[in-house]
């Protein structure tokens, strides 16, 4: 237990040290509807996953995602789809098949993953409140999920152990 609140009081302070503010963007969603960074903030923190529809990793991870859409709140989930304006419709269709909890944003320039420098997805990263980056992650393999459970309640301040 001591060891985990030492673990975590470092990643905190790594977080607060090294955090750096996310671009601020305006994409749109399934409906056409440009959303901006800050439509996404003020709830709580903001889990951003950029994903395509011919990945599998990322189509893995989705369902850890949604676990913690639904756990937390606070938090927001956004899936920030990297397909190309032909392969968008079957990227809606394939979460519209799942009913997630998350707001589904969609890049087919890669502008805004370009500016973040995301070659392949998944790419997940975590924005504080205040919209500043305070983690990130490439790839998905099981088990990952638990470091963004440990960011997210330490943004949230809960209690140090992941339920």
């Amino acid at each position: 237990m001591k060891q985990l609140l030492l673990i975590l009081a470092v990643l905190l302070l790594s977080a607060l040290l090294f955090a750096e503010a996310m671009l601020d963007f305006r994409l749109p969603d399934e409906t056409g509807k440009n959303q901006s960074l800050e439509s996404l903030l003020g709830k709580g923190p903001v889990l951003i996953d950029f994903w395509a529809d011919y990945c599998a990793p990322c189509k893995q991870a989705m369902p850890y995602l949604h676990e913690l859409a639904v756990k937390y709140d606070s938090l927001t989930v956004v899936l920030i789809s990297l397909d190309a304006p032909k392969s968008q419709m079957k990227a809606k269709s394939y979460l519209k098949s799942k009913n997630y909890k998350f707001v589904t944003l969609f890049d087919s320039e890669k502008s805004l993953a370009k500016k973040l420098n995301v070659s392949n997805p998944p790419h997940t990263v975590i924005l504080n409140k205040d919209g500043e980056i305070v983690y990130s992650h490439v790839g998905f393999e099981p088990g990952v999920e638990h470091h963004y459970e440990l960011q997210i309640r330490s943004l949230l301040g809960l209690e140090s152990e992941a339920e």
